[in-house]
C-alpha cells in the first residue's frame, strides 16, 4: 500500500472522494478552490506552493487532479517526490473519461457550456456560470465597473465584444457523475439552453481516469509521471505534455 497525496480542484471534490474510499492506497486529499484557473498564474503559484510544503518522505507521490487547465500546470516542477498528472485538457476530460470522448464531444460541438453537481454546488450563492463560460460571464457582469472605469461608450464596444463570443454556443450539456442528487443544477442547464434556444444533453459522466488516477494505474498513454528534478512542459502532441529536467 501506497501513501498518495491528491492537490485537486473542488470541482471534483464527489468523484476524487468517491474514489479514494475505494482506492487500495492510502489518499491524503486537499482541496483547492475552484475558478482559480480563471487566472493561470494563481493557480500555479498555489499549485507550486501546496508541492513545494510536502516533506521528502511524506508521501509516494503527489497526484494533481488537474488537466492543463489554461496552461496553469506548465512549469510545476517535482522536488524530491514524483507528480502524477493526466494527460488532460481541463477538468471536462477528467469528467468524460478520456481524451478521445472529450475531442468527440468537442468536434461536434465546440461551444458548450458544461454543467455539473461538484461544480455548481460550490459556487457562491446566485452564480450560476457554468465551466468553461466564467470569463464571459464573470466580464460581462463587470459592465458598471467598467463604464466607472472606461466611460460608457467603451464599455459597451467590450460587452458586445463579449457578446460575440457567447454567439459561438450551441449546447448547454449536464453531466451526470451518478453521485448525489443533481436535478436542480442539471434544471440549470436545461434553463439555460431554453433561454438561448440552444441544444440541452444530459451526458454521463465516467470517473475512470480520476479512478486509474488514485488507484496508482499510470498508463504512460493517459498520465504523466514527472520524476524528482524535472518539471511539467506543453507538448504539441497527442501527449500534451512531457517531463524535462528543471535547470535552475
Amino acid at each position: 500500500m501506497s501513501h498518495y497525496i491528491a492537490l485537486t480542484c473542488e470541482a471534483l471534490a464527489r468523484s476524487l472522494y468517491a474514489a479514494a474510499a475505494a482506492s487500495p492506497h492510502t489518499i491524503t486529499m486537499r482541496l483547492f478552490k475552484q475558478g482559480l484557473h480563471n487566472r493561470p498564474k494563481n493557480l500555479h503559484t498555489v499549485l507550486q506552493e501546496a508541492v513545494d510544503e510536502i516533506q521528502p518522505g511524506e508521501c509516494d507521490a503527489i497526484l494533481l487532479g488537474y488537466g492543463l487547465c489554461g496552461a496553469s500546470t506548465v512549469g510545476l516542477a517535482a522536488r524530491h517526490t514524483p507528480l502524477i498528472i493526466p494527460r488532460a485538457h481541463d477538468c471536462i476530460t477528467l469528467y468524460l473519461g478520456s481524451r478521445e470522448r472529450y475531442q468527440a464531444e468537442f468536434d461536434e460541438h465546440p461551444g458548450t457550456y458544461w454543467y455539473s453537481m461538484d461544480y455548481m454546488e460550490r459556487l457562491p450563492a446566485g452564480n450560476t456560470v457554468a465551466l468553461g463560460a466564467a470569463n464571459i460571464e464573470a466580464e460581462a457582469a463587470e459592465y458598471e465597473k467598467y463604464v466607472e472605469k472606461f466611460g460608457q461608450e467603451t464599455a459597451d464596444m467590450l460587452i458586445e465584444e463579449l457578446r460575440k463570443w457567447s454567439q459561438h454556443y450551441t449546447r448547454a450539456a449536464f453531466i451526470d457523475m451518478g453521485l448525489g442528487a443533481g436535478d436542480q443544477y442539471e434544471q440549470m442547464a436545461r434553463n439555460k439552453a431554453e433561454k438561448e434556444g440552444w441544444l440541452f444533453e444530459r451526458k454521463q459522466g465516467d470517473a475512470r481516469l480520476l479512478k486509474l488516477l488514485l488507484n496508482g494505474e499510470w498508463d504512460e498513454a493517459e498520465f504523466l509521471v514527472v520524476p524528482p528534478g524535472h518539471l511539467i512542459q506543453q507538448h504539441y502532441s497527442d501527449g500534451l505534455i512531457r517531463a524535462v529536467p528543471q535547470t535552475d
